[in-house]
């Protein structure tokens, strides 16, 4: 296995960022479901566990933001995810 870099790290940390990116950018197009919100807020735990991220850093800032409003997406869709489910077997 290939000894990661300190560039390694950093280009991956950048496709992580931009997987992420995708991501959102796919969720607001009109892919609107509850894995791809949770596939979301994985990315960005990713995002803040990784070794390059500075401890201390807008970006880190940043992140906890997304990720806050991320998990409160997630957690909205299901909810309504479940509501309509509750609904059909009601009727």
């Amino acid at each position: 296995m290939p000894e990661l870099t300190p560039n390694t790290e950093k280009s991956e940390l950048a496709r992580l960022h931009a997987a992420t990116c995708l991501s959102m950018t796919q969720f607001i197009n009109g892919h609107q479901c509850p894995k791809l919100a949770h596939m979301i807020v994985r990315q960005l735990n990713l995002l803040l566990t990784h070794p390059e991220l500075e401890p201390v850093s807008n970006t880190r800032d940043m992140y906890l933001q997304l990720l806050d409003h991320w998990q409160k997406i997630a957690a909205q869709l299901l909810e309504q995810r479940d509501a309509r489910k509750a609904a059909i077997v009601y009727h």
